[in-house]
């Protein structure tokens, strides 16, 4: 919302506060990472010939530690004096005086007019960066616009009963079909290097070796599932942006 609805709040505080907010959210993502690889092992594991199961219960013995490290880690964050600063200077940013109307020239506008300029804007920029990606496009490029696609879904879910259900409903359902594509193509890469990365771990390990050639199964599969979330893009574009 501090994004989206900028011109309604004080540049200067806007920006602590954004500051504050992106580095909680900053400090949750290694355990996200993870707790994502560890909901779908099951469903890769599935995909891998029954015959290397066993050879990949290394691979699975790092993850629980990467993951209880990370979480480790998290709890000390949320523990922390920067947690608890950053929660109580927001509290206090809300309650608090905004200062002039002059200074937020949003401020006096009313919520569907700034919320709809939004809305436009960002799906305007979503169809033109869309429209760019081919084949050749950088993986990068899809992750952007899925972070586009983030602001836009906030949008719609947080002003949508503003407009017409028969004009927001089929623009959500058709931007949930966007994201399910691009969130998999996120995924299955950010999976792919993290076990790529833990090749030297296991090498040391008991089993290190056999699980580093069943790792490549597991490699392999997951870059398949970006592969064909790449090629079901076009189609869920598309109809996005129709």
């Amino acid at each position: 919302v501090l994004r989206e609805l900028a011109g309604a709040f004080p540049p200067d505080e806007l920006k602590v506060q954004r500051d504050a907010l992106k580095w909680v959210q900053a400090v949750t993502g290694p355990t996200r990472d993870l707790d994502v690889q560890l909901l779908d092992w099951d469903h890769l594991l599935a995909q891998v010939p029954a015959a290397r199961h066993g050879a990949l219960t290394p691979v699975r013995t790092l993850l629980d530690r990467h993951r209880a490290a990370a979480l480790r880690a998290l709890r000390r964050d949320l523990r922390s004096a920067a947690y608890r600063d950053a929660w109580r200077s927001y509290r206090g940013f809300l309650r608090g005086d905004l200062g002039p109307a002059r200074d937020r020239p949003d401020a006096k506008r009313p919520i569907a007019e700034v919320a709809g300029r939004r809305i436009r804007k960002v799906y305007a920029r979503m169809v033109e960066m869309g429209s760019a990606i081919d084949g050749a496009s950088p993986a990068v490029e899809l992750h952007d616009l899925r972070k586009r696609g983030k602001e836009l879904r906030y949008l719609l879910e947080l002003f949508g009963a503003l407009w017409p259900s028969d004009v927001v409903k089929p623009m959500v359902r058709t931007l949930k079909g966007l994201q399910d594509v691009l969130g998999t193509h996120q995924d299955r890469e950010v999976q792919a290097d993290h076990l790529r990365a833990l090749a030297g771990e296991l090498a040391g390990q008991a089993g290190g070796p056999d699980a580093l050639l069943a790792l490549g199964a597991l490699v392999d599969q997951l870059d398949a599932e970006q592969r064909a979330a790449r090629a079901g893009f076009a189609e869920r574009f598309g109809a996005f942006a129709a």
